[in-house]
């Protein structure tokens, strides 16, 4: 794509004042960027080769910020593949609305494309799309679609205070192979899923967040580890829920196992959990004791403030191959608030 106008490029370090300012203005100005710039390296770098994984459109005449796209790379977290990252996870996109000029509207498929075509090996995966980046998501032929979310309540609870109208499973069967432990060490563990993640990026995405204090729990069959859930403790006036925000391993063989997480629930005092997922076979969620939300049921997903609704997560990818999404890719379980 062409453009006279604009200088489509990173973001250097010495233009993060430039850029934060263009989010406060232009995106939110309570935005969590706007008010930590640790939030903001810990997803875009702290700049170490003279950039952030921010692409901008920068007007040449005036020197003024455009358009942005913010990205975090899987190499972020895992440095197995810095060059060629397994998948690049689109965020913060924006074009300002009060800019007129013939090369404008080019905007955000101009700092798209750049990113693309910086990382043609990537796979491109984003999640929690307005109804804008949707339209352009399907013009451009991207995969694209709305996240299943699955959750289990739990039975001892009467009166839900978080969730609405949850349905209560009646076959909650404990197998006595299975075992859900928190880990302390982080094993090494077969996955099989794409992107893959390994020991290290759990370490340096989870378990060393800046601000959330995510656990993770060691999925046993038989002795075996099977998987591992990434999980986060929410606190609602006196009432808790447990978010499942990213998984290692597979949910399949593992059927039957409602009463483990029963049990799992009791000991956390929570009253549900939860899950955003696409790319795992549904079966997969309901033989493993999850329902899938439906009806008047409301598994809130906005906690920084508290809003009791439900809430679509549309996601879309390029293609290249199939990928399975969890809620904490990209910038889905970000702080807003510190």
């Amino acid at each position: 794509m062409k453009l006279n106008l604009y200088e489509i490029r990173l973001c250097r370090k010495e233009e993060y004042g430039k850029l934060i300012n263009f989010i406060h203005d232009y995106w939110s100005e309570g935005h969590i960027f706007c008010r930590s710039r640790e939030i903001f390296e810990f997803q875009h770098g702290k700049g170490e080769w003279g950039v952030y994984d921010f692409v901008i459109a920068v007007h040449k005449q005036t020197e003024e910020i455009h358009a942005v796209l913010g990205f975090i790379t899987s190499s972020r977290y895992d440095k197995r593949s810095m060059e060629e990252p397994q998948a690049i996870y689109g965020a913060l996109w924006k074009v300002r609305d009060d800019v007129e000029n013939k090369e404008v509207r080019k905007l955000g498929l101009g700092v798209l494309y750049d990113l693309l075509k910086r990382y043609p090996k990537s796979s491109y995966i984003t999640l929690g799309l307005s109804r804008y980046s949707q339209q352009i998501y399907q013009s451009i032929h991207f995969n694209f679609g709305l996240m299943e979310h699955y959750y289990m309540a739990n039975q001892q609870i009467k009166d839900f205070r978080i969730a609405y109208a949850p349905v209560i499973r009646k076959d909650m069967v404990k197998r006595n192979d299975v075992t859900i432990v928190r880990l302390k060490d982080i094993p090494e563990i077969h996955n099989d899923l794409f992107p893959s993640k390994n020991r290290q990026y759990l370490l340096n995405r989870y378990v060393d967040h800046l601000v959330y204090q995510y656990e993770l729990l060691g999925i046993y069959v038989k002795g075996i580890i099977k998987c591992i859930w990434v999980v986060r403790k929410i606190t609602v006036g006196e009432r808790k829920c447990l978010r499942l925000v990213d998984m290692v391993g597979r949910l399949d063989g593992l059927d039957g196992m409602a009463g483990n997480v029963q049990e799992l629930l009791v000991m956390y005092d929570a009253e549900y959990i939860d899950c955003y997922n696409h790319g795992i076979e549904k079966a997969c969620f309901l033989d493993a004791g999850f329902l899938e939300k439906t009806g008047d049921t409301i598994i809130p997903n906005y906690f920084e403030p508290f809003e009791r609704k439900n809430v679509d997560i549309h996601y879309a990818y390029d293609g290249k191959q199939q990928v399975v999404i969890f809620k904490g890719d990209g910038d889905q379980d970000r702080p807003n608030r510190i």
